[in-house]
C-alpha cells in the first residue's frame, strides 16, 4: 500500500520517493482555487515544502487498492496550523488523483 511509503517520503524529505508513488498522469485538485496540478507541479511544490514543514498527527483513515484517505496537521512557519484531509484515488498502485481540503486552526 502507498500510505507507509508516503509517510516515509515525508519523514526522510525524499521527493524522489514521493515522485515514484505518483502516476504519470497525476492530477491534484486544489478546491480552494479550482487549480489542477500535474505530477511535475506537485513534486515541484512539495519538494521544497518537505524541507520546511513537518506534518503532525499524520494518520491513514482508510486505504485499499483503489483509494487512500489521510488526515494530518500542517504547522506553518508563521505559527498558524491547518488540518488537512487528502483523498487519493489510485490507479495501477500509484496516486492518480488527489483532492485535498484544509481548515485553518486557531492559535493557542
Amino acid at each position: 500500500m502507498i500510505y507507509e511509503q508516503y509517510a516515509e517520503a515525508w519523514d526522510t524529505q525524499n521527493a524522489d520517493l514521493l515522485g515514484s508513488l505518483c502516476h504519470p498522469n497525476l492530477e491534484m485538485i486544489m478546491h480552494s482555487s479550482g487549480t489542477v496540478v500535474s505530477k511535475a507541479e506537485y513534486i515541484e511544490r512539495l519538494g521544497p515544502m518537505m524541507q520546511k514543514i513537518k506534518p503532525e498527527n499524520r494518520r491513514c483513515l482508510y486505504e485499499n487498492e483503489d483509494v487512500l484517505i489521510m488526515h494530518f496537521l500542517i504547522p506553518f512557519p508563521n505559527g498558524t496550523k491547518d488540518a488537512v484531509l487528502y483523498y487519493i484515488q489510485k490507479e495501477n498502485g500509484l496516486m492518480r488523483r488527489i483532492e485535498t481540503g484544509s481548515t485553518p486552526l486557531n492559535k493557542g
